[in-house]
Formats: structure tokens, sequence, C-alpha cells
């Protein structure tokens, strides 16, 4: 990956529910009658709104929010809120499977936290360039980024910041199957989200145990995580991390033979995915519902969610065409 300065172990993050601070400060921008705290204020308010947006899978409407807050930085010429916009755009492509374009953004907001000597900037830049490496199947890279990262962070005594890279470190090891690391890493990342109440951090981050969990074999902590991993996320009304939360659960009873347990998670998860849109999600739970219901014989019912499936398929292939 082309990035600024590679071999010095640089790194990036996805700005997950970055905080703006406001400086209290009522100067007349050029631009415009309103003061610049108002702007920057304006630029945080479109920022938590494509936040909303991003959580439910709703990337196009999060993009254009983002966007609006940039164009806000951009009129008070704020550079490190400008750098955490193109950031926030650049996770949007990421997620949307436009690793150019979002490379190309991480690039420009890296160079204005190395200029501006943002620590917690180029921690959020390297964090994105680690998962951007993360990606391109690049581990050793991404590794290199996120210890970056952290380092960034914890120079700049960014508790937020570093739970994330500690996290993220923690999912590149689950990855690579460098088990007792990645639970040293997630352990040390919810001692933090504890103490900040980061719900969304924590539910991430008991996920990742309940995996853990499930290479040792210890069922019962498998479905406790995911129950708080749920719980967490519910707390915040996060929807795509509620819908995440119940197909885990789903999926473990499906592959234990607890199907009664595992439909009633399914459908759930369903009528999560229905109410926030995400088409996708609908089909592989309707899929999974048919199937269970075929097993246990449930055939009625069966042919109900089939023909759903079925007339969601035809509308999804003819949106896409």
């Amino acid at each position: 990956m082309n990035t600024p300065e590679k071999g010095s172990n640089d790194m990036k993050k996805i700005p997950v529910y970055l905080m703006l601070i406001i400086s209290a400060v009522f100067i007349i921008s050029c631009a415009t009658d309103k003061p610049v705290v108002d702007i920057k204020k304006s630029a945080a308010d479109y920022r938590e709104m494509a936040n909303h947006f991003y959580n439910i899978g709703d990337i196009n409407r999060a993009v254009l929010y983002f966007k609006k807050a940039l164009e806000e930085d951009q009129k008070v010429a704020n550079f490190s809120g400008i750098a955490m916009d193109l950031n926030n755009i650049a996770r949007c492509y990421i997620s949307s499977g436009d690793n150019k374009n979002a490379e190309k953004l991480a690039n420009e907001a890296y160079s204005i936290n190395k200029r501006i000597k943002s620590l917690s900037g180029l921690g959020d830049s390297y964090l994105l360039f680690g998962l951007i490496s993360l990606k391109n199947d690049k581990y050793d890279e991404a590794e290199e980024y996120y210890i970056k990262s952290l380092e960034m962070y914890r120079k700049a005594k960014d508790k937020k910041g570093e739970s994330l890279a500690l996290g993220n470190l923690g999912s590149l090891y689950i990855k690579t199957g460098k088990y007792k690391k990645a639970q040293k890493y997630i352990e040390d990342s919810i001692s933090i989200q504890k103490k900040l109440k980061d719900h969304t951090g924590l539910a991430a981050s008991y996920s990742n145990l309940a995996f853990l969990a499930e290479i040792k074999g210890d069922d019962k902590k498998v479905i406790d995580y995911y129950t708080l991993a749920l719980k967490e996320d519910q707390f915040v009304e996060n929807s795509i991390g509620i819908s995440t939360d119940l197909a885990n659960l789903a999926a473990f009873y499906k592959k234990k033979g607890n199907y009664e347990d595992a439909l009633f998670y399914y459908k759930r998860a369903l009528e999560v995915n229905r109410s926030i849109g995400i088409i996708q999600r609908e089909i592989s739970d309707l899929n999974n519902i048919v199937e269970i219901l075929k097993v246990l014989g449930k055939t009625e019912e069966m042919e109900i969610y089939r023909k759903a499936l079925d007339e969601l398929k035809s509308a999804y292939i003819q949106k896409t065409e």
C-alpha cells in the first residue's frame, strides 16, 4: 500500500465514534455570518448523524452526511475536523469495497494530521491504514500500523483510541490464529471500554471473546459472551450490532443442533434487518429459517418463509440490475 512513511510502521484507524472537541471561541468566519464555534458544532452534528446511518448499515447516507461535515469543517479550515471527516468517508468506502478511494482519502487525512502534529489524529490514520492492509490480506503490515496507532494514542493519552487499537490488534490476532495474544489485547481493551462506558466497543469485544471461547469448546461462555454483546448493543440501540449479535447466537445454536433456539434468534434477527432494510442479511436469515424449519418438519411454516425468500431475492435482483 502506498502510504506515507510506510517503513516507519505507520498505521491508521477506522474512527467509530470519534468526538469532536469544540473550542468555545466566538470568532466570525470570513465565509459566513455564523461564528466558527457554530460551524464546528454543525459539522459535529452532521458527523453524529452520519455515524447513526453507518451503524444501521446505510452506507450511502453515512457518506452523504460525512461529506456535509467535511464541507462545514472546510469553511473554517478546521484541520483536525477535516482529517476526521476524510477518515470517516474512507471508512465508508472500505465498507462498500472501494479500497482505492479509501486509501486516497486516508493518505490525505494522514498528511493533515502529520502537519498539525495531532497524535490522536495520527492514531486514527494509522488505524485506518491497518484496516486497509487487513482488507488486502497484508497481515504483517496491518499489525505494524495497529501497533503504531496504539503508540500514538498512548502518547496522546487518548483512552478511547487506545481501546480501539487494542481491539483491532485482538481481532487481527484472532484472524492469524494467535489466540493467546488475542485474548490479552481484547481483555485490555475491555478494561478501558468499561471505564469509558463504550457500549458498542464492549459489544465487539464480547463477540470476539465468544469466538475464542468457542475455539476452547466452552459452550456456556460462548452464549454468555454473545448475550453480553447483545445487551451492550441494545443499550445504545445499535441496530446493525443487534442484528449481528442475534445472528451469532442463532448460528451457534444451529451448529450445536439446538434448532428451536436457533430459529428463535434468526427470526429476531430477521425482524431487525427488515426494520433497517439490510436486504442481504434478510436473505441470509430467511435461508437459515427455511433450512431449520425443514429440519424440524414444519412444512407449512417453511413454505411461508420460502415464498418470502423467493420474493425478496427477485426484488433484490431487479434492484441491482
